[in-house]
């Protein structure tokens, strides 16, 4: 997962920080403010998020990703089990 933010953008790193409290893997890429030099995906502006092919751009996007994936953790950590079930 790669997140591309940009040096003095109070939002990406509120999203930054929300990554890094939930454990959540990833790269941070930080970009000018003037233009992306070709390191964001085409068409997109900072703050962006890049998860296997996903491409989500802007705050609420982001955010709602960053939801999706603690629910998924949360879930994993309840219902993981060290017991095999073998038939």
């Amino acid at each position: 997962m790669t997140l591309y933010i940009t040096a003095n953008c109070h939002t990406c790193s509120q999203i930054r920080e929300s990554l890094d409290e939930t454990a959540i893997a990833h790269d941070t890429v930080v970009v000018p403010a003037e233009g992306s030099s070709g390191r964001v995906p085409e068409g997109k502006e900072p703050p962006v998020l890049v998860d296997d092919g996903r491409v989500m751009q802007g705050t609420h996007e982001i955010f709602a990703y960053i939801e999706e994936l603690e629910v998924l953790k949360r879930d994993w950590l309840k219902y993981q089990s060290d017991v095999c079930h073998c038939d």
